[in-house]
């Protein structure tokens, strides 16, 4: 005898299952994403893309474009929007969209169109309201409310929707220098130390960049964490020549900086992002050629020692 309740729990689980799988496949994309793998990431955001899932599309189509796949790009960014993803639809809005000044729409052939200017927004405005902090950090960014124009006002305001945002994820608003002053830099700085700590490497290449002016002890604290911890945004500060190095100028010491030092770090980091960094010995080194074996010997373009 057939168990009813057994089949009607086999066929829920059936359908549910694929979708749980996609969206915890989605995450894993997205992270692989974010350690620069953009090749891997594009190969698990594409069977997600073509089973419907409408953010693995504009996944799919901003790591084709970061491949050179630009030939499928603008089909895909079309599919998500059509599904719902206000971010492709934005990006499909082309300089239509406020605060957007360049686009790839003529250039690349892209379906683009000004009717999902209104369609992005009222998509982030659906997300915000759900307690999205992307969506929150886009509407402020792309669609200012009239406070936003006053000036000392919106200091405040900003300061007072930190901790909203910072709850919600939307850590771009921490990232993006535009929504902050002298007025309410210390609210920024706390929050960028606490996304610091919690390994996000971007808030530590912000601190660095907020510090290194007037306090070089603690802005090197943070570019040195940041190459502790592999952050590729660190590696390619480190990476460039003229970075002093934290140990020794925190102490008041001079260092002779060599070009030696900055392309070690260059070259970690193409290692480590494989596909995103790409260190030329040429930028680093000058080179005289030995004619006696056809070989070459490289001078520091700093210190000028071989």
């Amino acid at each position: 005898m057939v168990n009813v309740k057994f089949l009607k729990y086999l066929m829920i689980t059936t359908c549910i299952l694929p979708f749980l799988s996609r969206a915890e496949t989605l995450e894993e994309g997205i992270e692989i994403l974010n350690q620069g793998q953009f090749k891997k990431a594009r190969e698990i955001f594409k069977p997600l893309a073509e089973h419907g899932d409408a953010n693995a599309a504009y996944w799919l189509a901003y790591t084709q474009f970061k491949t050179a796949e630009t030939l499928y790009v603008g089909s895909n960014l079309l599919k998500a929007a059509e599904g719902g993803n206000p971010w492709a639809m934005a990006t499909l809005a082309g300089t239509h969209m406020p605060k957007v000044t360049t686009s790839y729409c003529n250039y690349l052939g892209w379906p683009c169109d000004e009717k999902w200017v209104d369609k992005a927004i009222e998509g982030w405005e659906r997300l915000a309201e759900e307690g999205d902090g992307k969506a929150m950090y886009a509407l402020l960014y792309h669609d200012p409310s009239w406070w936003q124009y006053i000036p000392f006002y919106r200091d405040y305001r900003y300061e007072k929707l930190a901790s909203k945002l910072y709850k919600n994820k939307g850590y771009t608003f921490f990232y993006d220098k535009n929504f902050w002053s002298s007025l309410n830099r210390r609210t920024r700085i706390d929050y960028l130390e606490k996304m610091a700590k919690n390994g996000d490497g971007i808030a530590m290449y912000k601190l660095y960049y907020i510090f290194k002016d007037d306090d070089l002890e603690k802005a090197l604290y943070w570019l040195d964490r940041g190459v502790r911890e592999r952050k590729y945004y660190a590696l390619g500060v480190k990476g460039t020549i003229g970075i002093p190095d934290s140990k020794m100028s925190s102490k008041g010491h001079n260092i002779k900086e060599t070009s030696k030092r900055a392309y070690f770090y260059c070259y970690a980091s193409q290692v480590l992002y494989r596909g995103i960094t790409e260190c030329h010995v040429g930028t680093f080194f000058d080179s005289n050629l030995l004619r006696e074996n056809d070989s070459y010997e490289y001078f520091d373009k700093v210190g000028g020692a071989k």
